[in-house]
């Protein structure tokens, strides 16, 4: 259940940025509400119209609108955890997939999220970028499109048809950028504080 109290204390007093730690759902409320403010107010909008932060209920208090949030900010927000908490032995380790198995995978995810994309890898190729520790800027783009339009019963294929560990897959999504919300909520799970 989510602490009110705290999601106030967060919306006015937002903790320091810091990568090695992982926000709490609170914070998350509170971040997404003070994003909607600010988008808000860039867009000429009045916040209050639309009952955002000091003039809804969720910041606000009773008395004021209830916020209707269109997303989950639990979602929406997710930052992948550090790649320190995807090297505990259970993640770097990789299942034994038969290399063809890998490249049909891998051909089904460059077919299926990098249809019209120039030069587009190869399954093989792009089995390589993801596994690979460096990525060009093409090579980052291509892995960012995947994880953006890639299916959530495709996320546990990663590992068994992709042959992937997890701290693979974190990698490559730390090194594409990917900040799509399932991907980042899926790949968290695996994570253990150092």
């Amino acid at each position: 259940m989510l602490d009110i109290a705290k999601i106030r204390h967060f919306y006015f007093h937002p903790p320091p940025d810091d990568p090695e730690r992982l926000p709490s759902r609170e914070e998350l409320y509170a971040r997404e509400e003070r994003r909607a403010v600010e988008l808000c107010l860039q867009c000429g909008d009045d916040p209050r119209e639309d009952s955002l932060g000091e003039h809804g209920a969720l910041i606000g208090g009773a008395g004021k609108p209830p916020r209707d949030f269109t997303w989950d900010p639990e979602i929406r927000n997710r930052i992948p955890l550090p790649l320190a908490w995807f090297e505990h032995p259970r993640a770097t380790a990789t299942p034994p997939t038969p290399p063809d198995r890998v490249s049909a995978f891998f051909a089904h995810l460059s077919g299926g999220h990098l249809a019209g994309y120039p030069n587009r890898p190869t399954g093989d190729e792009l089995a390589r970028i993801f596994r690979s520790p460096h990525m060009t800027a093409v090579e980052r783009d291509q892995v960012w499109h995947v994880l953006a339009c890639i299916h959530p019963w495709d996320l546990p294929g990663l590992l068994w048809s992709g042959g992937m560990s997890v701290y693979q897959v974190a990698r490559a999504i730390h090194l594409s950028e990917s900040r799509q919300g399932h991907v980042i909520a899926w790949i968290n799970l695996f994570g253990v504080p150092p």
